[in-house]
């Protein structure tokens, strides 16, 4: 007779490094329950579940609830200050803007989805403002001294700070559009709204 041990069959082990986790899957799964189900009602843990990692995993991705929704604000800030430095020093600040604005609105295949359900569930809680306040701050200082310096005006000229924001205006309102429809393309969405300011 064979001891307990001999009679279970033996356990793979596991050696080496653990599975990686893809943040943007992470956050992919946290957005659509936050936006079917609503920010506030779903917890971390349920995400972890959801997502099928550990708590601890979540929390070293993530720290905070609101960062599964503000993961995707630094591509977007990239894409946008790489194509505005790119342009001409000469081009009017409009063009340069409404160029840079259609770049950081191409956002990869892989990540529209992901993007769609960031933008509304932010549009649906407002008190996840805060989370993206510093990142938006810096960007709209980008996009003054931008206009600033391709206006030939100084960044505390009113012109200048009406043009920032109105532009700016435009792009959010059409991102904040396309994210509560089926399709389209939100580089498209932004251009539009863009050429209507």
């Amino acid at each position: 007779m064979g001891t307990p041990a001999a009679d279970q069959p033996a356990r793979p082990r596991t050696t080496g490094r653990p599975r990686t986790i893809d943040p943007e899957a992470v956050s992919l799964v946290a957005l659509r329950m936050f936006d079917e189900r609503g920010f506030d009602v779903v917890s971390m843990d349920d995400v972890a579940e959801a997502a099928g990692v550990s708590r601890r995993s979540l929390f070293r991705l993530f720290p905070t609830k609101a960062d599964l929704v503000w993961g995707g604000l630094a591509e977007f800030s990239q894409r946008f200050t790489d194509e505005l430095d790119a342009r001409p020093a000469d081009e009017p600040s409009r063009d340069g803007l409404r160029a840079a604005y259609r770049a950081g609105a191409t956002f990869p295949a892989d990540t529209v989805e992901t993007t769609r359900h960031r933008l509304r569930v932010i549009r649906a809680n407002p008190g996840l403002a805060p989370g993206g306040a510093e990142a938006q701050a810096r960007l709209a200082a980008t996009i003054v001294r931008f206009v600033a310096d391709h206006d030939g005006a100084r960044p505390d000229d009113l012109r200048v700070a009406v043009r920032a924001s109105t532009l700016a205006a435009a792009a959010h309102a059409a991102l904040e559009w396309w994210a509560q429809q089926d399709g389209g393309d939100p580089a498209d969405a932004v251009d539009r709204a863009l050429e209507m300011t």
